[in-house]
């Protein structure tokens, strides 16, 4: 999965730059990369804060795009209240994608967009579980621990030993 590195968009073409901000895509490469779930402002903003708190699902808010030339007097909004993007961790994008959605905050996003991201997040648990086969509990780390300090003191008193064996030898070699 591609997304934009300046606006957190996700893309799943064969495009090479962003068309909101032209800046190049990269290539997710960490499972928790924060993406742009929704932008949002005024009411949304707080349903959206609300619903994604209440599910467990970490967010950060953000300026989204360029605020321009509006401003409080004229409008009787505060611009930078209005375009606030919402981003998610990639790896929580499908649940917060459910979570907003049963709000009725719209996110728009493609659904091969949410089924890759969902077949992306499942191979990742799977090479995690691999690797969780593939290393030792506690109560086995916390075993090979003391047998490897038992090992050692025992190699520790086999060298003192054995240097004051071959010290003796010494001395009477010598007629000591």
């Amino acid at each position: 999965m591609k997304y934009c590195s300046e606006c957190k968009k996700l893309h799943n073409g064969n495009d090479a730059v962003c068309s909101d901000c032209k800046k190049k895509f990269k290539e997710i490469s960490d499972i928790n990369e924060p993406v742009l779930l929704c932008v949002i402002g005024g009411v949304d903003r707080s349903v959206v804060n609300g619903a994604l708190n209440d599910a467990d699902i970490p967010f950060v808010e953000q300026q989204y795009g360029k605020l321009g030339v509006v401003n409080e007097t004229v409008t009787g909004y505060d611009a930078k209240l209005l375009n606030i993007a919402v981003l998610v961790p990639y790896s929580a994008l499908p649940k917060a994608y459910e979570v907003i959605t049963s709000v009725g905050v719209d996110a728009r996003f493609d659904e091969t967009i949410l089924e890759t991201a969902k077949a992306d997040i499942e191979k990742y648990k799977l090479s995690l579980k691999d690797n969780e086969e593939n290393t030792m509990s506690n109560a086995k780390r916390t075993t090979v621990k003391v047998l490897s300090a038992i090992a050692f003191l025992i190699l520790v008193a086999l060298v003192v030993f054995g240097t004051d064996y071959v010290m003796e030898l010494i001395k009477n070699l010598f007629g000591g």
